[in-house]
């Protein structure tokens, strides 16, 4: 129910009334007098924030960095975005954060702008950036990087300033869209040709996969600059000005019809004095199929190269030795060398005999004294063996910190550029009596008399005497350091090695001990690494034939100081506890639990001995 109150309500209209009539009249004056005093309210702010801004910038350069002189700052700029590019492909919006150093203050962002070198490599993925880079850039020299993506548009607009391009990297991959990039290499070289790059310094196209059309260097390239060249699937003339005062040169994949011969390889490095870099794969000379010798290269034939730090070749065995017989290797400065070898179906040991001498004299230059340094020996070894290959590097280096540590649980492959490394593989094709030459003759390629650490990995049967066979009576007299993966055959051949002269724990060794230099008398630390022990005495090794050959190094004074178990079945805490009475330090992981120790003890005590330590017949048959 509502109440109405007529007295109530005739107060109220008088009194809006009176309110009304009372009030001044509005004029239109009033919204610009308000206008007019916030403007003045505005610029007194603004300049209150100029006034700030200005005395933020004089506090900002009383500080240290803002004492470094713009140069050296836009020097510390460039080489930020140089780690920046490296860490990001060029076809990725990450690879623009570097901008983020002209958000940082007024002062770096001047510097940014007025540093042409940090826009020189113009993002190719936007129009906009390209334009608005290649204006920054100015008269800089320009890096053209694609990457899996691009504009054409971008990349055309470079071709604009090709009198400024100093470096083009052009990754071609398979999945290429509509063949964007042929079209845009053939464009490059095309232009190139015709107008000449004066600053090009380094070209690197690099095709995954093999296509017809090839694509190919012009005869006439006029880069006087040019000083490297890294091609993939692509073809060029080796009479062509390109292979001219080059310090990087890197084939990959030549067209059979475009492999040089022998004198057009040699005359091409001699054009090259200053080549530090030469890697060749499937890029050598042809040798005839029945080629029964390699007669020692005249000194007319040579080609001395001696800035050459890296070299790498791949190809068949026969034609990397044909090579290398004509290079010579200089003692003070080659600190890499890699051979890659193919295996030949026919006439395989015929090849490696004709091979072996020259890659050994090949090598030793890498190990011998310089004048300016002590002589130069391996002090590392990493070996592989599968059946179908087998990898094998060398550093002088102790140890590599590119090589994986035995916690790490697997076995990297090394980082080639370790101080004076040596790496070979060899492809044998599951040919067993040819991967049992090649590692026997290892010793002969490379001196392992100095070696300090192994690490070895082997995925095969293995033969009695194995050991000696591959790394030579006292080849492992400064050994200190083994890291072993492999199969149950590997290991007892290491354990029959290993074996005291002398003392023997669960059988006498008696007038069949071994004889001659003890295996590793300075082992201190070894590494069992994916290894299967058992308590069965026919299939697999029990540790306590372990156990027995330590204790007859430690009754020798030849005890470890380091046993490492990585990923090895059958380990159990019993045997860690028997381990440790002989080595201080023990390590295992995933160790499995024992249910029952006596079982370890019967096994232990068994008169049943499965390695036959006595066995040392030096042959290549390989054990059932």
């Amino acid at each position: 129910m509502t109440l109405f109150y007529p007295e109530v309500t005739e107060w109220s209209k008088s009194l809006t009334r009176d309110i009304t009539f009372s009030c001044p009249e509005i004029t239109t004056d009033i919204p610009a007098l308000t206008s007019k005093a916030q403007t003045e309210i505005d610029d007194e702010l603004a300049a209150l924030k100029e006034i700030m801004r200005s005395l933020q910038t004089r506090r900002n350069s009383l500080s240290p960095i803002s004492s470094i002189p713009p140069e050296i700052l836009g020097a510390i700029f460039v080489h930020h975005v140089q780690q920046t590019q490296l860490l990001h492909a060029p076809e990725t919006p990450t690879v623009l954060s570097w901008l983020n150093i002209g958000h940082v203050c007024r002062h770096w962002r001047e510097v940014a702008l007025g540093t042409p070198e940090l826009w020189a490599t113009p993002f190719l993925r936007s129009s906009q950036a390209t334009e608005e880079m290649l204006m920054r850039s100015k008269m800089a020299p320009l890096k053209l990087k694609t990457g899996r993506r691009f504009r054409m548009d971008c990349a055309q607009e470079m071709l604009m300033h090709i009198e400024r391009l100093q470096e083009v990297s052009i990754p071609y991959f398979l999945d290429d869209d509509r063949g964007t990039t042929h079209r845009f290499i053939t464009k490059l070289l095309e232009k190139i040709s015709s107008c000449s790059a004066p600053k090009l310094q380094s070209l690197s196209l690099d095709k995954w996969f093999e296509q017809t059309p090839r694509i190919a260097i012009p005869a006439s390239f006029p880069t006087p600059n040019l000083r490297n060249l890294q091609i993939r699937h692509c073809d060029l003339s080796w009479t062509s000005s390109v292979l001219t005062g080059l310090t990087v040169l890197n084939i990959k994949k030549l067209s059979p019809e475009c492999l040089p011969t022998l004198d057009e390889l040699i005359t091409a490095l001699h054009r090259m004095p200053a080549l530090h870099t030469l890697e060749l794969e499937e890029a050598l000379p042809i040798l005839p199929f029945q080629t029964t010798s390699l007669p020692r290269a005249p000194r007319a034939m040579s080609v001395r190269l001696p800035h050459l730090k890296h070299l790498r070749l791949a190809a068949k065995l026969l034609e990397v030795a044909n090579v290398l017989a004509h290079i010579e290797l200089q003692e003070s400065t080659t600190s890499e060398v890699r051979l890659e070898c193919r295996a030949c179906l026919e006439n395989q040991n015929q090849t490696w005999n004709l091979s072996l001498p020259i890659i050994s004299r090949a090598l030793e230059g890498c190990f011998k004294a310089s004048p300016d340094r002590s002589r130069q020996v391996p002090r590392s070894m990493q070996l592989s063996c599968s059946s179908g290959s087998i990898h094998l590097h060398c550093s002088v280096v102790r140890n590599p910190s590119s090589w994986a540590g035995s916690k790490s649980g697997t076995c990297l492959d090394p980082n080639l550029s370790a101080e004076c490394s040596v790496a070979l593989q060899f492809d044998v094709l599951g040919n067993m009596n040819m991967r049992g030459t090649i590692l026997s003759d290892l010793q002969r390629v490379v001196p392992l008399g100095s070696i300090e650490a192994m690490y070895f990995h082997f995925s095969f049967p293995c033969w009695n005497g194995f050991w000696t066979d591959v790394l030579g009576r006292g080849a492992t007299h400064h050994l200190a350091y083994m890291h072993l993966r492999g199969s149950r055959q590997v290991l007892e051949e290491l354990l029959k090695s290993m074996r005291s002269q002398k003392h023997s724990v669960s059988q006498h060794v008696g007038e069949s001990s071994q004889q001659g230099p003890i295996f590793a008398p300075a082992l201190s630390h070894l590494v069992l690494h994916g290894l299967e022990f058992g308590s069965s005495i026919l299939n697999w090794i029990r540790t306590s034939d372990l156990l027995d050959v330590l204790i007859d190094r430690a009754n020798e004074d030849l005890g470890l100081d380091h046993l490492e178990f990585i990923s090895s079945t059958s380990i159990f805490d019993c045997d860690v506890k028997l381990l440790r009475e002989v080595v201080a330090d023990v390590s295992w992981v995933e160790c499995e639990s024992s249910d029952d120790d006596s079982d370890y003890d019967d096994s232990y005590d068994s008169d049943d001995d499965p390695i036959d330590y006595n066995s040392h017949s030096s042959d290549h048959g390989y054990s059932s």
